[in-house]
């Protein structure tokens, strides 16, 4: 069994040994070395103590505090041991040993390119007929560097869409794939004489209109549930051999989500190998409601019945960053339907407000770190309250401003530092987010890096 050796400093060898209890199936040992505070130590220190040491056979995979300033190459040379540079917060030790390799990166990156991922995303310009040129060309930049796959111009119900044939040859010429949704039949044609690559919605009303195309057509039950209305449509466009995806029609919460759902697998059942188009923006502008919650939801109902197409918009302010929420619901969920496997521990950017573990010590452990801190430099921990000690004082509250006044400082940037962390530790301690001094709080893709 492939042995790990997780490397500790003295104040927290004991936090280590009770987390270590919860690696199951692991051959895990500890080493402590000659440090007090585990995220002083560098690397260069780390290879020093370890020169020689007897514990390591050079097979072992050692694991250093994500804290650790350096180059991993000096541990490497003198143990000849394979090196991981763990979490920064010991509480994920026992999710980084299930996690995929690149899970604890700071740089995390979805691995899906879009061209390459079997859910496409329809990201809709809503009310495009009254932007400009120029307003539509930045608002696709947007929704194509946030992971949208297809932009699709919103038409209005009773008037055309001006220059509509310019606009699409703009987006064409700038490498987008475009989709027109109107009800306009000049519009329909103008769009598929500019190139469109697909055309929304069609039913019995209208879809005559259809035999003129040379793109695919989305199409919809005649009032928007009715699956037989749905499938005399689906007949007719397959006796005129007009490729098509079907759009069951999702419904708002409330109002008929999961009855709409129903339908998605009935026609799913139906048609094992027809392309299904699903409007997520029914449920997701539609809600007093976070939206990244439900968007991962409805990303793995789409991912379950094979989902082809995603439509989304961005038009209430609650619903702002929905298109990056579903490219990283999108990759989430591809790769656990490829692992067979949950959800969990595959990539942690929709983990926003929440985190993935919570903070490390108890009370009681914060009591026995301060009894052995032998400087004057404040630690601040978060648990049931904030705690904030050095070797002369221990003190625990609910607030900044409940505690700043309880301690002896005099220099004024230091008095910043310590009233920036403690209003970072009181947003934690009110979110139940994990806290670590001196690091930002982890907002998942808001702040998560791109390599």
């Amino acid at each position: 069994m492939e042995k790990f050796c997780l490397i500790t400093g003295k104040i927290a060898h004991k936090a280590v040994c009770r987390v270590a209890e919860k690696i199951k199936d692991k051959n895990v040992e500890i080493i402590s070395l000659k440090c007090t505070v585990a995220a002083l130590m560098t690397t260069d220190f780390i290879a020093k103590e370890l020169v020689n040491n007897a514990a390591l056979s050079g097979t072992e995979t050692i694991i250093i505090p994500g804290l650790c300033q350096g180059s991993l190459q000096p541990i490497i040379e003198v143990t000849g041991c394979e090196v991981l540079r763990g979490p920064k917060d010991l509480a994920d030790l026992p999710a980084m040993f299930q996690a995929q390799p690149d899970l604890w990166s700071d740089n995390q990156e979805t691995i899906y390119q879009n061209e390459c991922s079997p859910i496409k995303i329809v990201a809709e310009i809503v009310d495009a007929p009254r932007m400009s040129l120029k307003q539509i060309m930045a608002k696709a930049s947007y929704y194509r560097e946030n992971g949208a796959d297809i932009i699709d111009l919103g038409g209005d119900v009773n008037q055309p869409f001006p220059n509509l044939r310019q606009v699409i040859h703009s987006l064409k010429k700038e490498g987008y794939k475009v989709s027109i949704d109107s009800h306009q039949r000049e519009d329909i044609l103008e769009a598929n004489k500019a190139g469109v690559d697909l055309v929304l919605s069609f039913n019995s009303f209208n879809l005559e209109t259809a035999k003129g195309l040379d793109c695919p057509v989305v199409v919809i039950p005649d009032n928007g549930e009715d699956l037989d209305s749905l499938y005399r449509n689906m007949e007719l466009l397959d006796k005129w051999n007009i490729p098509y995806l079907v759009d069951p029609i999702l419904p708002p919460l409330t109002m008929g989500l999961a009855e709409g759902i129903g339908r998605y697998l009935k026609v799913r059942q139906d048609f094992p190998n027809c392309e299904l188009f699903m409007g997520l923006g029914n449920v997701t502008e539609l809600v007093d409601a976070d939206s990244i919650g439900l968007n991962a939801l409805l990303v793995g109902i789409a991912g379950e019945l094979r989902i082809n197409y995603l439509l989304t918009t961005e038009v209430s302010y609650r619903a702002q960053g929905c298109i990056k929420e579903i490219s990283f619901a999108r990759d989430l969920i591809q790769r656990a339907l490829e692992a067979n496997s949950l959800p969990k521990h595959l990539n942690y950017g929709l983990l926003t407000i929440k985190d993935p573990t919570g903070n490390s010590f108890a009370r009681e452990e914060l009591m026995e770190m301060q009894e052995v801190i032998k400087d004057n430099n404040y630690r601040i921990f978060v648990a049931d309250y904030i705690y904030i000690f050095n070797s002369s004082s221990f003190w625990l509250g609910k607030s900044a401003q409940e505690l700043f006044p309880k301690l002896d400082v005099k220099d004024s940037k230091h008095a910043f530092y310590l009233g920036r962390e403690l209003e970072k530790a009181e947003t934690a301690l009110c979110l139940r987010k994990k806290y670590i001094q001196d690091t930002p709080l982890r907002w998942g893709y808001y702040n998560e890096k791109k390599r």
